[in-house]
């Protein structure tokens, strides 16, 4: 894969976030979960991450804030969908090559193909004389003259019931025909016209829901910015979202989309149809409301009494303490809640995605399989992340202790 275009820009701001730390590859692999070439590979444009949980641990690492987060998430989803299209046209141009490698047949028009078994005759458009090359009826010669308006063996008289009107009387027949067509089609239009604008004026949306009017795409989804997007982001704020007002559609909006459909009986998709932009004016409830960073740190310490603090680390990793996080993987599938419970670890557990949005089943659901092998294997880049930066932690008092004491013997 060459660095080109989305992929290019992506690469662009993980060399910047890089730049920033004056950290090696190596270094910031660590603490990212992932392996050194890898990353120099994510850097250098040569191939993009099918999953963004990993680029997302690289830019906390890097210290990317909220507003960086969102647009290098951004930049990710349209990577991914460039490196999806370089990948679904190698297969077509392996056809196209081996057809033009073909037998020559394959080069004629596929319209004197499909008229006629002829053999030469369908390649060259001649023998039946009703074709040309491009598969057109030719035009008329011109020693064709006009057709005589009456024949010479029929009287001038009227025509024997059943038969065609001579052409005279049925030329004043086709006009009022299509007059009558016309006028017709005049009155649908006025009649719909009417029907689709209110009284006042404003196309149907009597009630102001904006989302539902004209002026706003029939689906609102991610990369959009504009008022309709102040409007969703103002509704799932109503329906008790916490998220930026700023009429940018981005993942954290994504994010709480996805949360509101599943909650909604809706499909998850992340993008607002007809159907999500009804539920969001029609909600009365609150299905968004969940618990704070703090109560979730809290809980996680209470369930995992064995190792509380490492615990409380892996999941503000894997999901910021965010119970309604969640996170699109590359295969439709995604990962759910505080400790980012992938769909077929769900399955595992007899569990269900609205169940993961709970705090407090997801907690105890994580604490069973940390259970299974006593340790945190099942969030290895996060234990991985959360290991380097203990010992960074350590060996930065370290060397504050260090030096304190040099400070204390040159007094």
């Amino acid at each position: 894969m060459s660095g080109t275009g989305d992929v290019e820009e992506f690469a662009e701001l993980l060399r910047e976030l890089k730049g920033r730390t004056n950290r090696s590859y190596a270094a910031l692999a660590a603490r990212s979960g992932v392996s050194g070439s890898a990353l120099h590979r994510y850097c250098s444009g040569t191939s993009v991450p099918g999953d963004y949980e990993v680029i997302a641990r690289f830019g906390k690492v890097c210290g990317a804030g909220s507003e960086e987060l969102l647009e290098l998430h951004r930049r990710w989803v349209l990577a991914d969908a460039e490196r999806k299209r370089d990948v679904s046209r190698a297969p077509a141009a392996v056809s196209a090559s081996a057809a033009r490698t073909g037998p020559a047949a394959s080069a004629v028009p596929a319209v004197s193909r499909g008229e006629t078994d002829a053999g030469s005759d369908a390649e060259t458009g001649a023998g039946s004389g009703t074709e040309s090359e491009a598969g057109v009826l030719p035009e008329p010669g011109p020693e064709a003259g006009p057709e005589p308006l009456v024949s010479a063996s029929v009287p001038d008289s009227a025509p024997e019931p059943g038969s065609d009107p001579p052409p005279w009387r049925r030329r004043p027949l086709i006009a009022v025909l299509a007059l009558a067509v016309l006028t017709a089609g005049a009155a649908v239009v006025l009649l719909v016209g009417k029907a689709l604008t209110s009284s006042d004026g404003s196309d149907g949306s009597s009630d102001d829901r904006l989302l539902l009017s004209s002026r706003c795409p029939v689906v609102v989804s991610m990369g959009q910015s504009d008022g309709c997007v102040h409007e969703l982001q103002s509704l799932l704020a109503r329906a008790g979202g916490e998220l930026d007002i700023d009429g940018a559609f981005g993942p954290a909006t994504q994010m709480r989309v996805v949360v509101f459909q599943l909650r909604s009986g809706l499909t998850a998709n992340g993008s607002v149809d007809e159907r999500t932009k009804r539920a969001l004016y029609e909600n009365e409830g609150k299905p968004l409301g969940t618990w704070t960073p703090e109560r979730v740190t809290r809980r996680i310490r209470e369930v995992f009494t064995e190792d509380p603090e490492r615990a409380v680390g892996i999941a503000d990793c894997a999901s910021y303490l965010d119970p309604l996080y969640t996170l699109p993987n590359s295969n439709a599938t995604r990962n759910w809640g505080v400790f980012q419970l992938y769909d077929g670890t769900l399955r595992k557990l007899g569990g269900t995605r609205e169940q993961a949005l709970d705090p407090d089943w997801n907690i105890r659901a994580a604490h069973r399989l940390w259970a299974l092998t006593h340790d945190f294997s099942a969030w290895k880049a996060c234990d991985r992340a959360y290991r380097a930066g203990s010992k960074g932690d350590k060996g930065a008092e370290k060397s504050k202790a260090v030096e304190e004491s040099k400070a204390a013997k040159g007094r």
